[in-house]
């Protein structure tokens, strides 16, 4: 299983006709001697939860009792979302239950790291939490919810502690961003197409929870962004003229700065120091949700828009603020002829400017989905190593298998194999 990542890469490379760096061979004693950075977590090929050092050697199952179905009507249960809390010492989990094509259950669990010890914090017949974001004091969940068909959506707020959940608001679509103090969200909600007027709005939620809306029309985006300084917002907007525009606002919502008109749409992201932004401006009308588009790299200080490349879906910063790790769609024709959904994996240097090429790579279903809101996940979840030397991607091997891997951000060495598996998250810390 260790050679399948490679082969895939290397397949999709010559099919492709990809240039490439030359890439070492990684020594079988690295991940034993390499120093370690944070925890991983993962869904193992078991539909279990797994935790791990970057070594993946002798992972924890964090459960045990998962049952993947065997038929269309056959019982199940598995678990989703593994998300680290901000001080990395929690994982937060769904587990599913159903028969067949109808899902009876779910429940929402948290992971003690230190103590190896899981707590169940929510349960429900009805509503099925499909997104987590730890708030920044590590003591509530905060989730979206919703019924089978995920018609109806609540944002809730589930305490660690074993309280009962709050539900802050309702609407769909349905997009937050924490601010730091843990105190305020600015969340965006609502289209044309549901019932739900679009708006953005402030979320005041340490006593009850007192909504007050934002003077702006929102133009076409996802997730807002609150900087992680807390001293800045970015959203998009439609001007006094009709246009469409990047904004940056104080954190009362007050406008600072355009950064840029759009035509389409745009999704964004803050640098982990809150100097520079990251956006991509959507250049494809899809039929799904994401983005395809430029992508910019912007130091707000400046206003020095330094980076610029076209066809990118999704970008994570590393968590020193000094590289961007960025995804191109491709589309790859194996040996027999038939069409390959692929991503092609780049790096740029922040500071220099400078971007190269990794590899290409087939994408999980899981991760694939990830990427189409990575804006929302770039929040709450990281495939960043702490010291910022690696990354996991998720792939498919040509046999099917899923499999998680550790990525060099160099380029310079071999992706190596982590666990056979279907989405991964390396901790904050």
């Amino acid at each position: 299983m260790k050679k399948l990542f490679l082969l895939t890469l290397t397949a999709l490379i010559a099919t492709a006709c990809l240039p490439q760096d030359t890439q070492l061979p990684q020594s079988p004693l690295l991940p034993l001697l390499e120093r370690k950075s944070g925890l991983i977590a993962y869904i193992g090929i078991d539909g279990n939860v797994y935790v791990t050092d970057q070594s993946g050697k002798s992972p924890t199952p964090v459960t045990d009792d998962a049952s993947l179905p065997e038929t269309q009507t056959s019982a199940y249960r598995y678990y989703q979302f593994p998300t680290w809390s901000k001080d990395g010492n929690q994982i937060a989990y769904v587990g599913i239950e159903g028969t067949g094509a109808t899902q009876s259950k779910a429940d929402l669990s948290v992971y003690n790291v230190d103590d190896e010890t899981s707590a169940e914090i929510f349960s429900s017949e009805t509503e099925f939490p499909f997104y987590l974001y730890w708030s920044p004091d590590n003591e509530n969940v905060s989730m979206i919810s919703g019924n089978a068909n995920r018609q109806s959506i609540l944002l809730q707020n589930v305490p660690t502690a074993g309280a009962e959940p709050a539900i802050l608001d309702t609407g769909a679509p349905y997009y937050w961003s924490w601010a730091p103090n843990g105190k305020t969200m600015i969340v965006h909600t609502g289209s044309d197409t549901t019932s739900t007027p679009e708006h953005l709005a402030f979320l005041q939620v340490d006593s009850g929870v007192i909504e007050d809306g934002l003077d702006a029309n929102p133009a076409s985006f996802q997730a807002p962004a609150w900087s992680p300084n807390g001293e800045r917002i970015l959203y998009p907007r439609v001007n006094d003229e009709g246009k469409k525009e990047l904004v940056v606002a104080d954190s009362k919502g007050e406008f600072q700065q355009t950064i840029r008109e759009f035509e389409l749409n745009a999704a964004f992201a803050w640098s982990p120091d809150s100097e520079l932004v990251a956006y991509i401006e959507g250049t494809e009308n899809l039929n799904t949700a994401g983005i395809v588009g430029k992508l910019h790299v912007v130091d707000l200080a400046t206003s020095e828009d330094f980076f610029q490349t076209d066809d990118v879906l999704a970008f994570f910063w590393s968590p020193n603020s000094r590289q961007l790790a960025y995804f191109k769609p491709l589309q790859v024709t194996d040996s027999s002829g038939q069409e390959l959904s692929a991503l092609q994996l780049n790096m740029v240097d922040a500071v220099s400017g400078e971007s190269k090429e990794l590899f290409p790579f087939a994408p999980t279903n899981i991760f694939s989905n990830t990427l189409q809101y990575f804006d929302q996940y770039h929040q709450s979840a990281t495939i960043w190593s702490p010291d910022s030397n690696n990354l996991l991607l998720p792939f498919v091997s040509p046999n099917g298998t899923p499999g998680i891997a550790v990525v060099a951000a160099s380029g310079q060495l071999e992706p190596r194999l982590l666990a056979e598996g279907f989405i991964g998250f390396w901790s904050w810390k």
